[in-house]
């Protein structure tokens, strides 16, 4: 079972903001004592003048040596710090899930975390104490990145529409700087018109078509990839159950466009393997124009 942590980010020491929108992996210096292991969630509490959490990543790798670095040198402020915690420090390898706007900075400012079980300051990381993490949570759901909740929330009119020139433009990137309040709800508009238009508003895997019950899921996840957020090819129109088995790994698809249940999730639920067990093997519906990419599903596949 993953933990959750907090952990401080110095802007005076290492420009973690500049360093998650350029690089989709940073290096992160690591107590000898801290515990953490691949898989955790690290909540980074960037240091004022924000005094917020501003990002939420999971950890790829522990125990890294400095050979093995990447080099992010670019993005360190102060360069004699980084040096000394090459030979005094071990790494591990952090990877972005979330960056937080600036709405939900402001539910989680120091003060506000503090409010709900931070002990004292962050002056170095630990662990998120459970009152804390369910808040975060709260926090979190509306801009985790989650397609059927985007498509839920409020959208700006004219920001969808500036996105769906975007999209006939091929021009797929919404850049994280740019992402405020609605910009997600706006951008998941646009981007399901065309996918779920695509695909002839109808489930690629069940034949849906029921349009209270589509969603167009992305394929490489919104969070994980700014420049292929509009992509109509990192997209595939499925009903909202079939969507969250194939955000959670019960559902994967192939490069080949062939469907696969992952049967050791779902045996439990005798319920829920009935209901997907059939469309083992199956292919799924092709689109009118911009299939999936082969180089998205394996992404996804990796990720799985």
């Amino acid at each position: 079972m993953s933990t959750a942590w907090i952990i401080p980010s110095n802007r005076r020491t290492f420009d973690s903001e500049a360093a998650f929108r350029d690089i989709p992996e940073v290096n992160w210096s690591e107590a000898d004592n801290a515990h953490i292991a691949v898989g955790d969630d690290v909540y980074l509490y960037t240091t004022g003048p924000i005094a917020a959490i501003t990002h939420k990543c999971v950890v790829t790798a522990v125990q890294v040596p400095p050979s093995q670095l990447i080099d992010d040198g670019a993005y360190w402020r102060d360069p004699a710090e980084r040096s000394r915690r090459l030979t005094e420090r071990n790494w591990m390898r952090l990877k972005k899930r979330d960056v937080f706007d600036d709405v939900a900075r402001g539910q989680l400012e120091l003060r506000l975390l503090r409010e709900h079980g931070l002990r004292g300051n962050v002056p170095g990381r630990q662990r998120v104490p459970a009152e804390l993490l369910e808040y975060i949570l709260q926090v979190e759901a509306p801009t985790r990145g989650d397609d059927s909740g985007a498509e839920a929330s409020d959208v700006d009119r004219d920001e969808v529409e500036v996105f769906k020139v975007q999209i006939r433009r091929r021009e797929f990137a919404v850049p994280d700087r740019s992402v405020q309040a609605k910009t997600r709800g706006s951008a998941q508009r646009a981007f399901a018109d065309q996918v779920k238009s695509n695909y002839g508003n109808q489930c690629a895997i069940t034949g849906i078509t029921t349009p209270a019950f589509l969603i167009a899921s992305h394929i490489v996840p919104w969070s994980e990839d700014e420049s292929i957020r509009l992509d109509p090819s990192n997209g595939i129109c499925l009903s909202t159950l079939v969507d969250r088995a194939f955000d959670t790994g019960f559902l994967t698809v192939s490069t080949d466009y062939t469907v696969h249940i992952d049967g050791t999730k779902i045996a439990l639920d005798e319920e829920l393997f009935a209901y997907l067990s059939p469309y083992e093997g199956r292919s799924i519906r092709m689109p009118s124009k911009d299939p999936p990419r082969v180089e998205y599903l394996v992404r996804r596949l990796d990720r799985v």
